[in-house]
């Protein structure tokens, strides 16, 4: 008890001062000890990004609607391949979100009368992070399962068999923050699990690292990493606060504020570590906050390193890392890749800020290189972070001339090709990326996908109110992006955030998924290689606010699933 209650008292000295020397933390909220209620937020005006740039695409007549005739013979129907794990956002570190062993969905199949919705999962809230896969996994009854891990902005977590839909186990870890409370209306009527968990699997030991952001009393925020047993749902160790901190370079301290920042971007995991990135709830409380990269020891859940977006004060310029749920890719080095949104960007050491910028870093989190487009302010001023999109590395290829490479496109839809070996630092005449391309006319808070076809590498991309869009990828000594095939259906605000399947590289097994961000949601399929006019294009579920929902869906073993509003759609094959 005398050890808790000098932990309280450091937390309570440290927090005043804070308040004496930095005249910005009077608004700070700061994080309170783990099993605290006091009080550490405030009523404020409600925010929202439902603006100009978020307006959906007239609704489209649907192809298919509604459960397919056949649903109950689809759910009895088995998968023929050898069934995969999917533990992370889009599929591997790289983040390509391509499942390259899938046998049973092909252009052929998905575009016959046999596909459709066949399940409709009941869940407690919005499904915002991915769901993952783990496949043959033996549950302590000996029961061998493929299960469906499901997260919440309830906070619930699910585990679903994946082939009857009973439910495994289901764990609520607290209550949820009131949007309301948040005063931020993005995501309504609550913020919990907003970030795609990471499942790490040891044979048939596997653990779900995931953050919850909770509110146990009325304006008491807390946000905390959890490690989970997959086999039944419990803690594996006590869960850890996110609370970083660092010095300013111009005097003060910035700390994290669970009343309005949050974890949006998804979850990745190398060398023991877990890694997250931290975002700000409709840019409140500005002034006193900053976009963070953490990395936590999976074992211990202790922080290990912390980098912030800005080391000076900043105002509205946060420099967040949120991606529109996009995870931070990993390359084989272990170096962690990120977007930062709108904030206050400068190279000079006495004033750091890395605002609209790509960035580098290795997994000690120590900075190897930057990334920024010269018009940054412009971006800032117009609102039109780059941070609204995911970077994607590239996978190298044998042969390959060109350095590694990575593609990232923000708000301004321009597609930026990156040595991502040296991301160039600030683009000037000289210094400019390896390519970039105007993709539509819209803007983007949307993400890229990668298949490897039978003629070679493709990247896509689609953006809001157009197309989608397929890329050759050249890994001559010039390495180039080639537009050589487009969708014929136009997207929702925002874009999209297509995932890949496929038998490998085999030629006609390629199929690109996508959620259309709409009301309601729409899943649509098309050829990998030549797009065109879609296989499938059929409603899911609805979405809470209306359709401010930057989902993507996961592909495994023979079936789709599409999360929404205290659903999860499952698609698959009935014959």
């Amino acid at each position: 008890m005398r050890a808790r209650r000098f932990v309280l008292l450091a937390c309570v000295l440290a927090f005043a001062g804070i308040v004496q020397t930095d005249a910005i933390a009077g608004r700070l909220h700061y994080p309170l000890p783990p099993d605290s209620t006091a009080r550490n937020g405030e009523r404020g005006p409600m925010g929202s990004h439902l603006n100009g740039f978020n307006k959906p695409a007239p609704p489209v007549a649907l192809t298919r609607e509604g459960m397919h005739p056949k649903a109950a013979q689809g759910l009895r129907r088995r998968y023929s391949g050898t069934p995969v794990d999917v533990l992370n956002y889009h599929n591997d570190n790289f983040r390509t979100g391509w499942n390259q062993s899938e046998t049973d969905l092909t252009p052929a199949t998905v575009g016959s009368a046999s596909f459709g919705q066949i399940a409709s999962l009941d869940v407690d809230g919005d499904v915002l992070a991915e769901p993952l896969m783990v496949s043959n996994f033996t549950m302590p009854d000996n029961s061998v399962h493929n299960i469906l891990v499901v997260a919440t902005e309830h906070n619930s977590v699910y585990a679903f068999d994946a082939q009857t839909y009973a439910i495994l186990w289901h764990v609520n870890l607290g209550a949820s923050q009131s949007s309301v409370d948040v005063n931020c209306a993005d995501v309504q009527p609550e913020y919990g699990i907003s970030g795609t968990p990471v499942i790490v699997r040891n044979g048939n030991v596997a653990t779900i690292y995931l953050v919850s952001a909770t509110e146990p009393a009325s304006m008491s925020f807390h946000t905390k990493l959890y490690a989970l047993n997959l086999a039944t749902g419990a803690s594996v160790t006590k869960a850890m606060e996110i609370a970083p901190r660092a010095n300013l370079q111009s005097g003060g301290q910035v700390h994290f504020d669970p009343q309005n920042q949050w974890i949006r971007a998804g979850l990745a995991y190398t060398n023991g570590s877990v890694y997250m990135g931290v975002a700000s709830h409709c840019d409140n409380n500005a002034g006193s906050i900053t976009g963070w990269i953490l990395r936590y020891d999976a074992s211990t859940l202790r922080l290990l390193s912390r980098f912030p977006t800005v080391y000076t004060q900043a105002d509205t310029e946060l420099a967040s890392i949120w991606m529109a749920g996009f995870a931070p890719p990993i390359d084989a080095n272990g170096n962690i890749f990120a977007i930062t949104g709108n904030g206050y960007y400068s190279a000079v050491n006495t004033a750091k800020g890395y605002g609209e910028s790509v960035l580098s870093l290795s997994g000690a989190l120590k900075k190897n290189s930057t990334f920024t487009p010269a018009n940054f302010q412009a971006l800032n001023d117009a609102d039109r972070d780059f941070g609204s999109g995911g970077v994607m590395l590239i996978p190298p290829v044998a042969g390959q001339l060109a350095p590694p490479l990575a593609v990232a496109m923000g708000k301004a839809h321009i597609l930026y090709l990156l040595n991502a070996s040296n991301l160039g630092g600030l683009e000037k005449t000289g210094k400019t990326p390896l390519q970039q391309y105007t993709v539509g006319t819209s803007w983007c808070a949307c993400g890229p996908a990668y298949y490897m076809g039978p003629n070679g590498g493709l990247v896509y991309y689609q953006p809001a109110s157009g197309v989608i869009h397929a890329f050759s990828v050249s890994t001559a000594k010039h390495p180039s992006l080639t537009d050589v095939a487009d969708g014929t259906t136009n997207a929702g605000g925002g874009g999209s955030f297509p995932v890949v399947s496929s038998n490998g590289s085999t030629a006609g097994t390629g199929v690109v998924w996508l959620v259309q961000r709409q009301m309601p949601e729409i899943l649509e399929a098309y050829d990998a290689v030549n797009l065109g006019t879609p296989l499938f294009r059929g409603n899911a579920d609805l979405w809470s606010n209306g359709y401010n929902a930057f989902v993507t869906p996961l592909v495994a073993n023979g079936r789709v699933y599409v999360g929404a509003y205290k659903k999860v759609d499952v698609f698959g094959l009935t014959d």
